[in-house]
């Protein structure tokens, strides 16, 4: 499957940047897990570094609201 996807190029579940548009992209599978909808296991969902870094500041800033929902651009 992940060879099917690099084949038509994918991008961020969160941005939606390609991979060209971004340095890095991960790829990982929805695990069971409590808050995950049954219809995104065992599914790929991808996940780029800007992303990860925007969303990891937010975690650690505690100055940055929790209502902060924004994807950066």
């Amino acid at each position: 499957m992940i060879a099917k996807m690099k084949a038509r190029g994918f991008s961020c579940s969160f941005c939606g940047r390609s991979k060209g548009e971004v340095a890095n992209i991960i790829t990982g599978t929805p695990q069971r897990a409590p808050g995950v909808p049954k219809r995104m296991i065992g599914k790929s969902a991808f996940i780029c570094n800007e992303c990860i870094e925007h969303y990891r500041q937010l975690v650690i800033s505690p100055e940055v609201s929790r209502n902060s929902a924004a994807v950066p651009k």
